[in-house]
């Protein structure tokens, strides 16, 4: 049908267009060619002397606008008006007229903030929207931290990066089913992490047990501790950022292993670490008296690493697989399924913030480096605030796209362990289509909340942004 509809178009554009550009002038054999780019300028002609030409734009949009609206607007439409109808049937016209009562039995809750205080059908809804806030809020600046951080090193002048950007590219190009199925394969209970945690830690507690493992490790670290530190040093302006990183990562595994506040009974030794780290690194960042930093923080971990016994902390004992994806109350399954979807989608943000630094002219890096600026200050006060506005669109995609997570959920996990990673577009599918006796009112009531709840967050991303664009 489609394929005869075109072909009497064409006819049409081709007799119709033929007579009347004969019936304005006379073309000879020789303007043949002519005739030719006149004829495929005819519906441009007729838009002209119908609608004048201001109006040609809109008239060449129409049809654009006009299948953009039946397959984007009218959907919308359809939408508002089931969510204000009940039964079940599919049918719009045997579907009767309810009113709000779908959107007030989501609202039906002693406390929206606890969902066993709903509804059957609030508790669900409100599960799966406190579920998708938390990913949201979680996954986003993790998704857009690394891929700033991808886009930075593969913009570097640095080996093989056209291959290290087609390998950051390569997992969006995979099917949300293929993605599942690989990280099933990896994360199951007899899967590829298990086997290489039980071989690593097998391996790590037999050397444990030898004689003099300590004393070795003892002098290993303390190795590392001084290059690491020397490194940091040894900057003719200040401490090196980098490797003041790498410092504050080794302060902070010293601090989990030697457990110093243990001494005085108190709990918290690897947040306090961690803490006194994140100041070092501010301290490093922002040249705020860094040498000084960074020397009290190498005697406080030369004296932690003597406070050790290696032997008892890589002792790890029999290993017990973990079945990563389905065991409840320990987080396991949530952090997965914010790792696999920073994974599979991280490419793709990566390219774009890699064309908004590809955009920053190059002179401006120059002219800091001969003012003896650091990488650090010229991040901040050159490449932050030029790719500012590619960050702005970066943030906006990923948080709709984090909004609408299902395929890697419904795959992975499937909303489980329980109800810990079950997200609100899981429980608008099986509303509608998963259950005995769909309720398409309910779910189509829960489409609208979930859109508007985007919309906020979108308005509010963007007004802020802009703000700070404006300081």
């Amino acid at each position: 049908m489609a394929g005869l509809l075109l072909a009497v178009l064409g006819a049409v554009w081709l007799l119709g267009g033929s007579l009347w550009l004969l019936s304005r002038r006379r073309y000879g054999l020789r303007q043949t060619p002519q005739f030719a780019m006149d004829l495929l300028g005819v519906p441009v002609d007729l838009a002209q002397r119908v609608f004048g030409r201001g109006g040609v734009p809109y008239a060449l949009l129409l049809p654009n606008l006009l299948i953009f609206g039946f397959f984007t607007f009218l959907p919308m439409i359809l939408n508002l008006y089931v969510s204000m109808t009940g039964g079940s049937s599919i049918a719009l016209f045997d579907r009767p007229f309810v009113g709000l009562q779908k959107f007030a039995e989501l609202f039906d809750c002693d406390n929206l903030l606890i969902p066993k205080t709903c509804t059957n059908a609030g508790y669900n809804f409100w599960t799966g929207m406190w579920n998708t806030l938390l990913f949201v809020v979680v996954q986003v600046p993790v998704m857009v931290a690394a891929a700033m951080v991808t886009a930075l090193v593969v913009n570097r002048d640095i080996r093989g990066r056209g291959f290290w950007r087609a390998m950051f590219f390569y997992p969006v190009m995979l099917s949300p089913v293929v993605i599942a199925n690989i990280w099933n394969w990896v994360l199951h209970r007899k899967g590829a992490l298990n086997a290489v945690v039980g071989e690593a830690q097998g391996g790590l507690t037999a050397l444990a047990g030898m004689a003099g493992f300590d004393i070795v490790m003892t002098v290993l670290m303390g190795i590392l501790l001084m290059v690491v530190t020397e490194r940091a040093l040894r900057a003719g302006q200040g401490p090196s950022l980098a490797w003041a990183a790498v410092f504050a990562g080794l302060f902070t595994l010293l601090a989990a292993w030697a457990q110093p506040l243990s001494l005085l009974g108190l709990p918290g030794s690897t947040l306090a670490g961690a803490v006194l780290a994140a100041g070092l690194l501010w301290c490093v960042a922002g040249e705020r008296a860094a040498r000084s930093a960074l020397t009290v923080a190498a005697v406080l971990a030369a004296a932690m690493l003597l406070a050790i016994q290696f032997d008892a902390v890589f002792d790890f004992g029999r290993y017990r697989p973990t079945n990563w994806l389905v065991t409840p109350n320990t987080g396991w399954p949530f952090f997965w399924l914010v790792f696999v979807f920073c994974w599979s989608h991280m490419g793709f943000y990566m390219l774009i913030l890699l064309a908004g630094l590809q955009a920053i002219p190059r002179d401006l890096y120059e002219a800091a480096r001969m003012d003896a600026t650091t990488p650090w200050r010229a991040f901040w006060r050159i490449t932050l605030p030029l790719v500012m506005p590619t960050l702005t669109v970066v943030i906006v995609l990923s948080l709709i796209r984090s909004f609408q997570i299902f395929d890697e959920v419904y795959l992975l996990t499937g909303g489980g362990p329980g109800r810990e990673t079950f997200m609100v577009v899981q429980n608008i599918y099986e509303t509608a289509f998963s259950s005995n006796n769909p309720d398409y009112g309910q779910a189509a009531a829960g489409s609208i909340l979930m859109a508007l709840v985007i919309a906020v967050f979108t308005f509010v991303q963007l007004w802020l942004t802009r703000r700070q664009s404006e300081l």
